[in-house]
Formats: structure tokens, sequence, C-alpha cells
């Protein structure tokens, strides 16, 4: 439906690639085949993501104080940078950093960037695209709010998916930390193919951007 690039059929691809290591998501980030009936070191694999942005001593298994650093930035930062995109990403332990740095090249100040944020309302997603919300405090932040914040504070928790595949009902997309692996998403679009809100049970709330891939 969409002209693809040698870059975001790659991207793509490693995304799937991802997916099925981690038995198209049933494997979970503490497994290793040092536990009964489990046959891949998956905690392993989130090492590798890790490893990509330059942080090393963190695994899968890693906890301190019951808390286990999330890794979805990590995961993103590993599919783009083994697609091939070089200095057109900043690879970040979380979101907000290459959200904010696609922000700046859709505002013509950060020229040659491998992305630009859209707003979800006036776009519709392509494969190689990331799909990104907030989370936590900053799940209802649109592209505004967080655009805003990130000025203030350079940080908010966030998340982000990489379309594989767009359907004229879905963006189906790819991301790591889901559900403590790399999982698959069904993302619904309207009758314009825009992305509808995210829903949380009974509540809505807004996507804050569409980063446009231009690799």
């Amino acid at each position: 439906m969409f002209d693809m690039t040698e870059f975001t059929d790659k991207l793509a691809a490693i995304c799937r690639a991802e997916y099925e290591r981690w038995d198209n998501g049933r494997g979970r980030e503490t497994q290793g085949t040092d536990q009964p009936g489990i046959s891949k070191d998956y905690y392993l694999f989130v090492e590798e993501y890790w490893k990509s942005i330059n942080i090393n001593n963190l695994t899968g298994r890693t906890v301190q104080n019951g808390i286990r650093p999330a890794w979805s930035s990590a995961f993103v930062s590993f599919c783009v940078r083994k697609a091939g995109a070089g200095t057109k990403f900043k690879y970040s332990q979380a979101h907000c950093h290459y959200i904010d740095a696609a922000m700046k090249a859709s505002a013509g100040a950060n020229p040659g960037y491998g992305y630009q944020a859209m707003k979800p309302g006036a776009y519709t997603p392509k494969v190689g695209d990331i799909i990104c919300g907030g989370r936590e405090y900053a799940k209802a932040y649109d592209y505004d709010q967080a655009k805003l914040i990130y000025q203030a504070d350079s940080f908010y928790p966030s998340h982000g998916d990489i379309v594989v595949e767009v359907t004229a009902t879905h963006a189906i997309a790819i991301g790591g930390n889901i559900v403590h692996n790399v999982d698959r998403k069904r993302l619904p679009l309207d009758a314009n193919r825009r992305l509808l809100p995210r829903k949380d049970g009974t509540r809505s709330y807004p996507w804050i951007a569409v980063l446009a891939c231009q690799l």
C-alpha cells in the first residue's frame, strides 16, 4: 500500500525476525535455558538490545530493589541501528529523546535526521515509522504537551513501536518490553487511515506522534 525503501524493508524484516526469535511473543525477559522447559536465553536477547546503546551490564534478569529497567527504547534502537540508520537516529535508553530529535527535524532544526515527527491526526502511518505514546504520568500527553515538557524537563515516560505492515484498517507494529517480551500490536485506523486514540479500559488516550521514516 506504501512504497518501501531498502531501509524500511530491512527494518521491518529485522523486527519480524526478533518477534519470531521471541517465539511470536511467547518468550519472557527473565527466561533462559537454565530453567526447565525453556529452550532459549531470552534474558540475553535483552542484553543485546542494551549493548546496542553502549549499556553493557544489563540483561532481562537485572533487577534492583524490585525494579527491572525498561528496555523498549533499547529494542527500537537495536533494530534501527541494525537496519543501517547510522548517525541519523538518536539511539537511547528512553524513547522521549529520539522523539524530541524527530520533533526538531520536523521543525527544520535537525537536518539530516532519519525521522520527522507527525501529529497522528494528520498522518497515515507507513512501514518503518515509529508510533509513540506517553506512559505513567505522561499517558495523556499529546504532541504539543510532550514537546513542551521535554523542553522543560528533558524527559517524560513513553513508548514506541515500529510499524511493519499497514492495512486499510490497522497499523501492525512490533515493540519491546510489551508484556516482558517482544510482541506485535494491531493498532486500529479510522476511515481516513489515521490512528485512533489508544484505549485503556473505558478511557481513551492520545498518541504523542508518529515518527515518519525519511530513510
